[in-house]
């Protein structure tokens, strides 16, 4: 027994000799920390794409009551490796209701300043970005439902895109909004009424406001002050 005692305290932590770090050593290590991670960063991580906030967004609503959402996109791909962007749709939700609408990006158009042919179908082109590229995109989203109906109070816009060859959407930002009004759809052939904001200062929550169908260059531009 005592024996065994012996060989346990000799055995014991402070007997041990730990192996001498010189600075060298962790040098060495700590560039390979860094070369792995620089590899990582710049070979190995995929492609990343980021959009800012949006500044305006238009609501039209056309004869057959149908609600479209028009705005830019703005991609960046901060990844490093080729991405390749299929297809985007937002979701408008009402933060009094909670009760959630999708909207599928169904053109590439602006409805202000220019003719819209809503007979037409189009096919949104794929976005392809190689590291460091961007692009800027304009387009009209037409929603899940036709029938749906949008209230004025605050909701949040939420833009997603899939990314190939990934089986989930991305989340590329959220946005709150607010809507002080209801757009009645136009009683003339070929004409959409108009509902939109433009900020030229980002701020947190948008405010959509009816300037008519026809809206003249001073009313589509505020200046956000406080």
């Amino acid at each position: 027994m005592k024996f065994i005692t012996n060989v346990m305290f000799y055995l014991s932590l402070p007997n041990i000799v730990l192996p001498k770090i010189e600075a060298k050593d962790f040098i060495a290590a700590t560039s390979l920390l860094i070369s792995l991670f620089t590899a990582y960063w710049n070979i190995w991580r995929g492609a990343k794409f980021v959009s800012p906030p949006l500044r305006w967004i238009t609501f039209g609503r056309l004869p057959n009551h149908t609600l479209l959402i028009n705005f830019p996109i703005a991609i960046i791909n901060i990844g490093s490796r080729t991405g390749v962007i299929d297809a985007f749709y937002i979701e408008l939700t009402n933060l009094s209701t909670h009760k959630i609408e999708r909207f599928y990006a169904w053109k590439q158009s602006i409805l202000v300043g220019q003719p819209f042919n809503y007979n037409q179908v189009e096919i949104p082109e794929i976005i392809s970005l190689k590291p460091g590229e961007s692009v800027v995109k304009y387009y009209v989203f037409h929603p899940d439902t036709l029938d749906f109906m949008y209230e004025c109070g605050l909701h949040k816009i939420s833009l997603y895109a899939y990314v190939n060859p990934s089986q989930k959407p991305v989340k590329l930002y959220e946005q709150k909004l607010d809507i002080d009004s209801v757009l009645n759809p136009s009683s003339l052939p070929n004409e959409i009424s108009l509902l939109f904001s433009y900020h030229l200062i980002p701020i947190k929550i948008l405010k959509v406001s009816n300037y008519g169908v026809e809206p003249s260059v001073t009313s589509m531009i505020q200046i956000v002050r406080g």
